[in-house]
Order: C-alpha cells, then structure tokens, then sequence
C-alpha cells in the first residue's frame, strides 16, 4: 500500500481516523482529496443554551467519496458523513473549485440540532457535486 503513504502526504488523509479511512476504502473510494474553505454552523444547541457561530476556516480538511457515501473532515473532525444523495443535504457547484454543502444536521441524525454550512475549495468540486446529485438515497 504504498500509494496509501503517498495519499496521505500529499492530500491529507492523516487527518482521517484510522477505522474512517479504512471503512472508506473498503467501501470504494470514488474521490478522495485535500479540501480548504469555510464553515458555520447555525442553530445548534449546547448543553447549556442555542448557540449560533460564526465562520470558521478550515486550513487542512479532507473530502472523501466513496460509493455510499460522502465525508468532509477538518478541524479535527467530522463536519459531513452521509449517505450518498440524503435528502437533508445539498451539494451546489459554485465555481469549477468551489462548492457549497448545506446540511440539516437533525434530519441526519436526531441528536444533533442545527444546520452546517460549508464552503469549499477542492479541484473534485465537479465531480463530488455530479455524483451526489445523481445518487438516490437509499436507507441501510
């Protein structure tokens, strides 16, 4: 696996959990690359009181796609993880590298309150938004 040492310098897969990438690939990856940008979070609650936040950049985030579905990582963490073509996110082309991602975090999961709202800036704009809009969501 040595193009997998390759990927992870070169595109920022070291940011991923080990069980994440793993359960990607075998999954099979349709794209995987570096992302950079922007994201809010709008709405959600904290355990003491609704919270709103502002815009935070993500320096060093990841975008993976595999055939079931779609990952973005950054800042240590999760922002995305769906199914492909879950009808509680949208993915617009803004520009041939940008794209923006809108998720309704509570219709993903039901512990979860508020939207997230990404900005990004990956050369796989393109294509991540092609497929996921022509995946039909099927609940596993």
């Amino acid at each position: 696996m040595l193009w997998m040492k390759w990927m992870s310098r070169a595109f920022g897969s070291k940011e991923l959990t080990p069980q994440l990438r793993s359960d990607m690939e075998s999954e099979g990856i349709i794209v995987f690359g570096p992302v950079e940008g922007s994201v809010a979070r709008r709405g959600y609650r904290t355990p003491l009181h609704y919270a709103s936040s502002s815009w935070e950049n993500i320096a060093q985030g990841t975008i993976a796609m595999s055939r079931r579905r779609l990952v973005v990582w950054g800042g240590g963490e999760v922002l995305v993880d769906v199914l492909l073509g879950h009808p509680a996110v949208s993915v617009n082309l803004q520009d041939p590298e940008r794209m923006l991602i809108e998720a309704d975090n509570c219709r993903i999961d039901r512990v979860r309150t508020g939207w997230t709202t990404l900005l990004l800036r990956t050369i796989h704009a393109p294509r991540i938004t092609q497929v996921y809009g022509e995946s039909v969501y099927r609940l596993e």
